[in-house]
């Protein structure tokens, strides 16, 4: 019989890169915006954890189904790890997000600029928590936007051992790397070990 999971978002772009991920795993992924459209959760958690574990039990509570929730965003040393939860929050548009933390940290030294993108996943069942995954990737804050793949704050943000902002990548390769891509991976193998 094929398992439903919902994907906690309202995002079916988000669903359908999780659904990559998950291959030949015979489970039907759905999205909040298909089972629950007009459910709405507040993400009031003080870390991404808290937050990724609110939406997938409260998904999973409202529908009666598995649902999977992911909560990320980037930590930056020098600015006491801000934007962090408030990744999304933290200005109006990407572009204006970006040009925030690029004035915030104009004065700070390139060997200051340390940051980090972080990845929470919950799956959840109406009767609780099943899986945590927490991941990350490691870079810094560039001092001007480049590359033109991506979203948020991926123009003005380089990986470790890289010459290039996680923007000027492909996807593929992005997701090879990235917290968000390392953590799907990690709660798809979870899946495959119960539902494969």
């Amino acid at each position: 019989m094929m398992e439903t999971l919902l994907v906690a978002t309202q995002n079916r772009d988000k669903a359908r890169e999780i659904a990559q991920v998950l291959g030949d795993l015979p489970v039907r992924v759905v999205t909040l915006a298909d089972v629950a459209p007009d459910l709405d959760i507040a993400e009031t958690g003080a870390t991404f954890m808290e937050n990724a574990r609110l939406k997938a039990q409260a998904a999973a509570r409202a529908t009666g189904l598995t649902a999977l929730a992911d909560d990320s965003g980037l930590a930056v040393d020098a600015l006491g790890s801000e934007p962090g939860v408030h990744s999304k929050r933290f200005a109006p548009t990407d572009a204006a997000r970006n040009a925030k933390i690029l004035e915030a940290l104009r004065d700070v030294p390139d060997d200051r600029r340390a940051a980090r993108f972080h990845c929470a996943v919950v799956i959840a069942n109406p009767d609780g928590v099943l899986a945590e995954i927490e991941e990350t990737v490691e870079g810094v804050i560039i001092r001007a936007p480049r590359g033109e793949n991506g979203f948020g704050y991926d123009p003005i943000f380089q990986p470790l051992g890289e010459t290039r902002t996680t923007a000027e990548m492909t996807t593929a390769e992005k997701n090879a790397i990235s917290h968000r891509g390392k953590a799907f991976r990690k709660a798809a193998a979870w899946l495959r070990a119960r539902w494969g």
